[in-house]
């Protein structure tokens, strides 16, 4: 699924091995960024603290700047890489389902891991949450 795939030959071993050690180092980044925890999280919510949207903010340009050089190098080719048509209906509900759980359980997808790793328990409940709810949409729809 990583486009850059296409333009560079690589196994399917190298490619597995790729993505353990983005997640990996992803999940490192949220932990050491205070991202494991819930109220650090819910902070932003509360316009006390905008450490995660400035980390966020700075992220996505990174991203985007790597995308960039990726294609000017041409290395990788932007038109292969996926975007969801917008659908603001259930975009606009899945964002206020998405804001409710996170503000209840104080966590979103990825450091609910990243708190599961260090052996948070409300990170673990909400990640075996996250899941059951991943699987019963995919289950019953």
């Amino acid at each position: 699924m990583l486009p850059l795939s296409s333009a560079v030959e690589m196994t399917l071993p190298v490619e597995l091995g790729l993505a353990l050690l983005l997640g990996l180092g992803f999940g490192y980044c949220l932990e050491r960024a205070g991202f494991g925890s819930a109220r650090k999280l819910t902070a932003v919510f509360y316009l006390w603290d905008m450490a995660v949207v400035k980390v966020m903010f700075t992220a996505i340009v990174t991203a985007m700047a790597g995308l960039f050089l990726l294609s000017a190098a041409g290395l990788m080719d932007l038109s292969e890489i996926y975007l969801e048509p917008t659908n603001l209906a259930a975009q606009g509900l899945g964002g206020l389902v998405f804001g409710a759980g996170f503000i209840v359980g104080g966590y979103c997808p990825g450091p609910s891991i990243a708190a599961s790793a260090t052996g948070r328990k409300d990170g673990v409940a909400f990640a075996f949450g996250m899941l059951a709810g991943v699987l019963a949409y995919a289950e019953f729809t």
